[in-house]
């Protein structure tokens, strides 16, 4: 394959609308990852501040585990946008397959985890000062959420394929599926309501009998028994267009399930890097909220809880930008176009810059309507809108790490982002925290968040550096034991009569 000369990039305002074009259906994707935890604890809320104070802490380090495989399985979007790029996107299909192994690897790590968590918790509940409402909360919630492990690793292997192949209305109706089948287990088994009907009388039928079902009410239980349903909604429904005749005559979804050690060692390579920083990174907000901010009270720990929903529903849509940016590098990339690249890599990165100041502008103006939906508690109030004035700093650096991290992972660089992000989180987050909670103690719940504005203005910049460098030009894929021989390579491009880089580029064009 010929590489397409350099100078033929699209204008500004073209490639911005190639952008919207393709993150639009990805930005709503990534909200509804942060939104069904956003409606867990919108209607865990009702329960109390108890309640309120457990779920977050709980969330986050069942997320340590998740993320460990869910975040290598996203290396698919990663293989599967560069041989589009080299017109075999085909040879995403064969990855994914692997992502389908990992996931069902993963359940037999959730048993003994599941057995393990109510010990942890209560050791990390010890050692943070939760009171026992709060900590049995949080293993009453965990204990059900983790077996969310298996359909949620296997939807990201699958939303990994299909957007890579630039097709993310798939992953978002099964996202949007997934998202109101969560809200109504929620209320289901949260709140145990009554359903049924009335006798009826219909005229020459005669009479329909009272019906009437009481579901029980799990309370916060039921939460995450609703966030397991709704991922295994999720993974169904990608799985079975995945399978569909229309994906397997496009790309051989159906003949490319064979098991590839290769494959799979590939999929670590890259992606484990990626489930590594988000480790370090949950990890080091599991770290902050059981041991650090419990010492500064029940609502300095509720006020960071509400706060923190706000902020993850701001950056979703900067991720999603982010998602659809990784796709894009990845084509370019297989195309053998790096100044393209660069140049959607600049554009993303204004775009996100912009959104996330203005997002941080609007989390600062409108702190206390915010967190009124949350919690009625005045002191909860009062400490969430200095917290909402801190988070709002970070907005603008948070969005470079954000369009850096994608772009560097469409090209396969992974492994120094996870080194950064490492470093900074538990070097001057954590450990700049504690050393805060030690020594100036005086500061409250605020010094560790002015260490979380430090974590991310650090990042931001160091990623920014990584990019310049140019090293993520030179970063190899695919491996020779993984290559899959000519003659079994389904092109797969819907265009015909095209050169495979010029059919995949024009398949790009088109939006196929």
């Amino acid at each position: 394959m010929q590489p397409i000369p350099n100078n033929t990039l699209p204008t500004g305002t073209r490639a911005l609308r190639e952008l919207l074009w393709l993150a639009a259906p990805l930005v709503a994707v990534s909200a509804s990852r942060i939104l069904m935890g956003f409606i867990d604890v919108l209607m865990v809320s009702r329960l109390g501040t108890e309640a309120l104070a457990a779920i977050s802490p709980a969330a986050f380090l069942i997320w340590v585990f998740l993320w460990g495989a869910m975040g290598t399985a996203t290396s698919v979007q990663t293989f599967t946008s560069q041989a589009d790029g080299q017109g075999q996107a085909a040879r995403g299909a064969e990855y994914t397959w692997q992502t389908v192994y990992l996931g069902l690897a993963s359940w037999v790590v959730a048993a003994p985890v599941a057995a393990l968590l109510p010990a942890l918790i209560q050791w990390i509940g010890t050692v943070g000062g939760q009171t026992p409402g709060v900590l049995q909360a949080q293993i009453d919630y965990s204990v059900i959420t983790i077996w969310a492990m298996l359909p949620a690793v296997i939807a990201a292997g699958l939303e990994g394929f299909f957007n890579g192949i630039k097709r993310p209305m798939v992953t978002l109706v099964a996202a949007l599926v997934s998202l109101v089948v969560n809200a109504l287990a929620n209320w289901l088994f949260i709140f145990g309501p009554t359903l049924g009907w009335p006798a009826l009388t219909i005229p020459g039928l005669g009479t329909i009998p009272a019906f009437s079902v009481t579901f029980p009410a799990f309370g916060i239980w039921g939460a995450g028994l609703g966030t397991v349903v709704g991922w295994w909604a999720r993974a169904l429904l990608l799985f079975v267009v995945f399978v569909s005749a229309d994906a397997n005559l496009r790309y051989r979804t159906r003949r490319a399930l064979r098991p590839s050690v290769a494959k799979i060692v590939d999929i670590f390579r890259i992606g484990l890097p990626t489930a590594a920083m988000g480790v370090f990174e949950i990890g080091a907000w599991v770290v902050f909220l059981n041991f650090i901010a419990p010492h500064y009270g029940t609502a300095a720990l509720a006020a960071t809880n509400a706060a923190m929903q706000y902020t993850h529903v701001a950056f979703m849509p900067a991720v999603g930008i982010g998602m659809a940016l990784c796709s894009q590098v990845g084509f370019a990339i297989g195309a053998q176009r790096m100044h393209e690249a660069v140049f959607r890599t600049r554009v993303a990165l204004w775009l996100n810059m912009l959104y996330m100041g203005l997002a941080g502008l609007f989390l600062f103006l409108a702190r206390e309507p915010l967190l009124r939906v949350m919690s009625t508690d005045d002191l909860v109030l009062s400490i969430g809108g200095w917290i909402m004035l801190w988070v709002s700093l970070y907005q603008v650096f948070d969005a470079m790490s954000i369009t850096y991290i994608f772009s560097l992972r469409g090209a396969g660089d992974t492994t120094m982002p996870a080194i950064f992000s490492a470093a900074c989180c538990w070097i001057l987050f954590v450990g700049g925290s504690y050393a805060l909670h030690i020594f100036a103690p005086q500061l409250g719940i605020h010094g560790p968040w002015w260490m979380a504005v430090a974590y991310l203005t650090a990042l931001g910049l160091l990623l920014w550096w990584r990019f310049r460098s140019g090293v993520w030009q030179h970063v190899k894929v695919f491996s020779a034991a993984a290559s899959t021989p000519a003659d079994e390579i389904d092109a797969a491009a819907p265009l015909t009569g095209l050169e495979p880089a010029e059919a995949g580029h024009a398949h790009q064009r088109a939006g196929a």
